[in-house]
């Protein structure tokens, strides 16, 4: 059965796009994201937001927030569904809004809100968009959110190697580079798996 660290590597993995010979990154990842500082809301707390910094234009209209609900199974996806304040304390701060499920069967036919899309793994275990999610126009955030959204993205930033290795990123005569740092590949601090591959393949030649 998948669990939310399931989920959440998946979404770090769809929400990563470097661009080819940079260390220029589409997007912000958060995990774990309340509304507000501190243990006051703490109850309130968005699984994952993307922010994407590709504004698609002079007035950065494409700019957005993809604010995310993880649900591994269909018990979860019901208590969800019986409190919706609870999305909404965040969702009101996003441009997206995704329900994001292990199983697209998760979720049956009517049940979804309306302004939320439908992330579901496909066959080659990427997620994909079963219903996509409508741009929303959100409430301008408070500072308090700005500040906890911040966190949030710092505490991702330095946990993502506990989860995964960095993109390769490719630089002249295509040498291989981190794709968070620069250092040529494999980066001991942001790769480290690919780097701890090396070194044993080293040590038995």
């Amino acid at each position: 059965m998948a669990t939310e660290r399931d989920m959440l590597n998946l979404l770090l993995e769809r929400y990563t796009a470097v661009r080819r010979g940079t260390i220029s990154d589409r997007w912000v990842r958060a995990e774990h994201v309340k509304s507000s500082m501190g243990y006051a809301d703490g109850d309130r707390i968005a699984d994952f937001v993307a922010g994407d910094k590709y504004g698609g234009g002079a007035a950065g209209e494409k700019l957005a927030l993809h604010g995310h609900e993880v649900k591994v199974s269909r018990a979860d996806w019901l208590t969800e569904l019986r409190d919706p304040s609870k999305a909404e304390a965040i969702k009101q701060y996003m441009h997206h809004w995704w329900l994001v499920v292990p199983d697209a069967s998760i979720v049956k036919p009517g049940e979804l809100p309306d302004g939320w899309g439908l992330l579901a793994p496909d066959g080659n275990g990427k997620l994909r968009a079963k219903k996509t999610a409508p741009r929303l126009t959100p409430e301008p955030p408070p500072l308090t959110f700005i500040i906890s959204l911040m966190a949030s993205a710092a505490r991702t930033a330095h946990r993502e190697p506990l989860h995964r290795d960095a993109p390769v990123t490719f630089g002249r005569r295509s040498i291989r580079h981190c794709g968070v740092c620069m250092t040529i590949s494999p980066c001991p601090i942001h790769q480290p798996r690919a780097a701890a591959a090396a070194h044993a393949l080293k040590e038995a030649s």
